[in-house]
């Protein structure tokens, strides 16, 4: 498999990714402790999952959604 992202865009990945888990542990924080509502915790998955997947995509060099958009 060859790399298909550029290294500028390798970075943003794993720049937003981190971004991503970053406010999704945030969310997770305040939701145990009760200052949010109980369905947060769904975003907080939803946010973990993305920024897990940012993060893949540019460790692998590999755009996962190449083939949908096009490109």
């Amino acid at each position: 498999m060859d790399c298909n992202l550029e290294p500028a865009d390798r970075t943003l990945r794993v720049t937003v990714g981190t971004y991503l888990v970053l406010g999704a542990l945030v969310l997770l924080i305040l939701c145990y402790l009760q200052i949010i509502d109980a369905w947060w915790y769904l975003v907080a998955g939803l946010l973990i999952l993305l920024g897990v997947g940012a993060v893949a995509s540019a460790a692998a060099g590999k755009c996962m959604l190449r083939k949908v958009i096009g490109h």
